[in-house]
């Protein structure tokens, strides 16, 4: 029996203000996505990507959390930046801010070549396979896979 579990990974307005905020400031962003698509228009999904290991799974979770981190960052070195009064810490935020956004460019260009993923889209992961594992002894482990080979056998008889 086949399983689906979806994951969204949900693009923000937030995210859309920092992209804005990053072409503004004339440093190269990702092409934000239309606020929204019009009732009419269907969307469908495309398969931009498999991970084939759970060490890819792993690896691909991370980043994105790492992405959402460093968006997220962006996002309150902005509202920082907006609130303050004084132009020496303005200037310091704004450097700070620039240097934010070119790393968070760099590193969502990564993840559009690693995984055709970009924070600049929505995503929805299926889940196809998995394996539900659980601690036994020894001797469970043996009794299990030799029950486990004896149903295999029977079921190639049949």
């Amino acid at each position: 029996m086949k399983k689906s579990t979806l994951l969204t990974v949900a693009l923000t307005g937030s995210m859309l203000a920092a992209l804005t905020f990053a072409a503004d400031t004339k440093k190269a962003a990702p092409a934000a996505a239309p606020a929204a698509a019009p009732a009419a228009q269907q969307q469908k999904l495309i398969r931009v990507g498999t991970l084939k290991t759970v060490e890819q799974n792993r690896e691909f979770q991370s980043n994105v959390q790492i992405l959402q981190a460093q968006r997220q960052q962006a996002i309150e070195l902005n509202a920082a930046l907006e609130k303050e009064t004084n132009a020496t810490k303005k200037k310091e935020l704004k450097a700070k801010l620039d240097e934010m956004m070119t790393k968070l460019n760099e590193n969502n260009d990564k993840m559009i070549k690693a995984y055709g993923f970009s924070l600049s889209r929505n995503y929805t992961m299926v889940v196809e396979t998995s394996h539900i594992y659980m601690l036994v002894s020894d001797e469970e482990a043996a009794k299990f896979e030799k029950d486990q080979a004896a149903a295999e056998a029977a079921a190639k008889k049949k």
